[in-house]
């Protein structure tokens, strides 16, 4: 190779490397820029989506426009007509009472403010300097640097995020920015000064926080811990309680005494160190035993039994529950939920001294002359194949009856006899394998009571009873206001008198003929022992209570079907479509009816025939201040004419007095003068179901109404003729009814009842309702003469053609056992019998027995004194 060429593949290859190096520095420079630029590009592409994700974390949080950063579940109070609470209705979750910054302790304030937020009245939500601490000591594992949350965002966690329960990690990270982001929007309120916002916030914070033992709040904490109001908080106990709130269980004062101490013992360092307190302060507050105080308050308040609600109460809440569906609504869901956790104050028509009243007859052994025991028995057993087996009370009858072969019908003369049973019976079911599992046992008092106490004026209740002995539960059967029973005697106003005079012509002076009555294949009987007393007015069917008398009204004047419809108009709910029948006239009905509404349609008469529903509240008021629900507003419904109620009351009202029946040899007497007493207008009637298992009285004077129920749970006879077997007997509600009503008439001037305008007078044949004609004046009994009272324009034209003129009374054909109290000609023109049959249910028969003897009277319906005294049925 020649030198020249040499050369020249030299300078190639030199060209060739120069080459080769001018283009790896531009493969690298071109790489270089790609990463820088693609840096660039993924930076601004991240900070784009963190932005958005961030955007959208905000964006999703709550509107704080449209949710209350505070807590919204309070306690609910009952307060009575003399303001004092009566209940307290709370749920779980609920336990709290509102309290307003004006009523909080300074101490109180600067305590939880030193511990939780010390610069709570700087910051604008959210404190730069917290949250760095804590992220230190989350990068420094030092768990005693504290949290970064402001008492804003506290509040915001609690009150809208639920207190971040149940969140996974990234969840948590997205509340904690929506938590930040609400505070700062918080406190950015262009309307509030920093001080009433701050003030505000504050507030809302210490009646949320929980607070260990059931309470929620500052409040309800200073009551469990010290028995004390909040505002009367000292220095010591305010630490206590700001101590608590980090760990609500580990910091409890009563279980961790010890641990809450030294929590407490930073709160007052803390005060001390931010000028809260002084020195001397501290070291008073650190030398208090407090926890002695608190110790002591745990025995006092763990000794007390929680009492459970009054029968007024749990009537209270149903109507409650009811009228917020009504009238506002709500769910019952909704209303319930807002009952027990919507911080309401319930102004409820309670009297406390009516209501004491009622408890203290209904309970006074002394008006009951018999006490006999029902049982609730629950029993589990275990056997050795492994089978469990309840027993109660039922298995237990099945054996004294059927076992051993005694007659029995369910009442215990004694608790001792009742263990005395149980004892036997389980030896017979137990075997040595045997397990027990459980068992409950109580007593109830027999016979029963219940009692309604009214204005029926207003158709507030002022005191109610649902049964005699110790309440034991709460929402417990209450015989007054939700229990069904039949109603007797006291239903023959109701169904049949009141709209036969009111709707369909009737008077008080318009007759029936009371003889032997058949309809279909049942025999109508009146209550008493025999005979019959021929024709007889509506009044003397109220004042005698006669039965046939009212089912012939009900048949003859009206029907069923508008008997029904009358009732239901006074408030009854309980009837339905087989209960129109004859028997409805005297009760006999296929559920029955409760106290309250038998009381509340009364209470129509009572109240000059303005239907008022019976009210347990007159105001509910939200715990803003609002009055939600007023029921004074409410206006009575004129339910029967003023004339028919002013007619109803003076007929009942000579019921509750000493009268006989015009009659030459039966001997009947009004049936409701064991419940009168002097000095006050009076008027009522009794009612009493086939063998005596129910036994009723409604009364009212011009002040209030009262009815009693008395009975057993079981259904047992008062009076059992079969056996002989005595429970209490057919009188002792009316001693009771007499004794509550004359207590709470107490000092009350006796006004009368108001005689309403289009009521007159007139003299008619007390047989035929027609005016006198000369033989009516010559009844073999005396006159058959009365003054009898009218509404205007229903006062009879046409002379009484019943009488001869000698005195005899014309009697129906058909009648042939109804000769008018075995006087008389019979007439010509017989009583049509209706061609009607009916399924009358089984208890249709009353009995109104009655124990009083009566003197003199001069009362319409007497015919002067009374020789022998009341027969006594049962």
């Amino acid at each position: 190779m020649t030198n020249y060429t040499r050369y020249n593949i030299d300078k190639t290859l030199d060209a060739l490397d120069n080459t080769k190096g001018k283009i790896g520095y531009r493969i690298t420079h071109f790489f270089q820029m790609s990463l820088i630029i693609g840096a660039v590009f993924g930076s601004i592409i991240a900070v784009a989506f963190g932005f958005g994700m961030f955007r959208g974390v905000l964006d999703s949080a709550p509107d704080l426009k449209s949710i209350h950063v505070g807590p919204t579940a309070y306690a609910s109070k009952v307060y009575d007509t003399e303001g004092n609470v009566t209940a307290t209705l709370v749920q779980e979750g609920s336990n709290r009472e509102r309290v307003k910054y004006e009523q909080i302790p300074e101490d109180l304030i600067n305590a939880f403010v030193a511990i939780e937020d010390e610069r709570f009245w700087e910051h604008n939500g959210i404190d730069i300097k917290s949250i760095l601490r804590a992220v230190r000591g989350v990068v420094s594992d030092d768990s005693s640097a504290g949290g970064g949350s402001t008492i804003t965002q506290q509040l915001i966690k609690n009150n809208v995020f639920g207190g971040g329960l149940n969140e996974g990690a990234f969840e948590k990270y997205v509340r904690k920015f929506q938590e930040q982001y609400l505070a700062l929007e918080l406190e950015n309120q262009p309307n509030m000064t920093k001080e009433e916002l701050k003030q505000s916030i504050i507030t809302e914070y210490l009646n949320t926080i929980n607070l260990g033992s059931n309470t929620l709040g500052v409040k309800v904490a200073a009551r469990r811990y010290f028995n004390k109001e909040v505002n009367t908080l000292n220095l010591s106990e305010c630490a206590v309680i700001a101590a608590i709130t980090k760990n609500p269980s580990g910091l409890n004062p009563i279980t961790h005494p010890k641990e809450n101490a030294a929590r407490r013992a930073q709160v007052l360092s803390n005060m001390l160190e931010q000028g809260y307190i002084t020195e001397a302060q501290y070291n008073a507050a650190k030398a208090d035993d407090v926890y002695a105080r608190i110790k002591d308050v745990d025995i006092q308040k763990s000794s007390q039994v929680e009492e459970p609600y009054s029968y007024f109460v749990d009537e209270l809440t149903e109507q409650v529950v009811q009228e917020l569906q009504d009238r506002l609504g709500y769910t019952k869901e909704e209303a319930t939920d807002l009952l027990y956790s919507g911080g309401l104050s319930i102004y409820s028509t309670q009297d406390p001294r009516l209501q004491a009243i009622v408890d203290e007859e209904v309970n006074d052994p002394d008006n009951y002359d018999t006490a006999k025991y029902s049982i609730t028995w629950r029993y589990t057993v275990k056997h050795d194949d492994g089978t469990i087996v309840n027993y109660s009370e039922r298995d237990l009858l099945h054996y004294i009856k059927d076992v051993r072969g005694i007659s029995f019908n369910g009442l215990f003369k004694s608790e001792e006899s009742a263990h005395n049973y149980i004892n036997e019976y389980k030896t017979e079911l137990l075997t040595d394998t045997d397990v027990e599992l459980g068992e409950r046992f109580f007593t109830t008092l027999e016979p029963q009571v219940s009692f309604v106490l009214m204005d029926p004026h207003t158709g507030q209740v002022k005191a109610v009873n649902g049964g005699r002995g110790e309440k034991l539960f709460s929402l417990s059967l209450n015989r007054a206001t939700n229990t069904l029973r039949q109603p007797g005697s006291t239903f023959k106003v109701i169904s049949s008198f009141a709209p036969a005079i009111d709707l369909y012509g009737a008077t008080l002076a318009t007759s029936f003929y009371d003889g032997e009555y058949t309809l279909g294949t049942k025999t109508f009987k009146n209550w008493y022992s025999k005979g019959f007393l021929g024709y007889q007015t509506i009044r003397d069917g109220i004042i005698y209570s006669l039965n046939i008398v009212a089912v012939r009204c009900l048949m003859e004047q009206l029907d069923p079907k508008k008997g029904r419809q009358y009732a239901e108009s006074l408030g009854i709910t309980s009837l339905v479509d087989d209960d129109e029948n004859p028997a409805l006239a005297l009760g006999g009905v296929t559920n029955g009816v409760t106290n309250l509404e038998l009381t509340q349609a009364y209470a129509t008469i009572a109240n000059g025939g303005k239907f008022n529903k019976a009210k347990f509240f007159t105001k509910i008021i939200d715990q803003n201040g609002n009055v939600i629900i007023d029921t004074t507003l409410d206006e009575p419904v004129q339910a029967m004419k003023a004339t028919t109620a002013f007619l109803l009351t003076d007929a009942m009202s000579q019921s509750m007095l000493p009268n006989r029946a015009f009659s030459g040899s039966i001997n009947v007497n009004s049936t409701s003068t064991r419940a009168h007493f002097d000095g006050m207008s009076l008027a009522g009637k009794s009612g009493t179901t086939t063998k005596d298992v129910d036994i009723w009285f409604v009364g009212f004077s011009p002040y209030y109404i009262g009815g009693v129920w008395g009975g057993c749970d079981e259904n047992q006879p008062l009076i059992d003729n079969a056996s002989g077997e005595y429970n209490g007997g057919s009188g002792f509600h009316k001693d009771i009814w007499r004794k509550i009503m004359e207590r709470v008439h107490e000092g009350l001037p006796d006004i009368g009842f108001e005689q309403p305008e289009g009521i007159v007078q007139e003299k008619v044949c007390r047989k035929s309702g027609m005016l006198p004609s000369r033989g009516c004046y010559n009844d073999f009994r005396g006159s058959a003469v009365i003054t009898e009272y009218f509404a205007e324009g229903t006062v009879p034209k046409d002379d009484c053609e019943l009488h001869t003129r000698g005195g005899s009374i014309k009697i129906p054909e058909e009648e042939d056992r109804g000769t008018d109290d075995g006087y008389g000609s019979r007439s010509s023109t017989p009583t049509p019998q209706l061609p009607i049959t009916f399924d009358i249910p089984v208890t249709v028969e009353t009995s109104e027995p009655e124990t009083r003897e009566f003197g003199p009277s001069g009362a319409p319906g007497s015919t002067g004194p009374i020789e022998a005294p009341v027969v006594i049925v049962g």
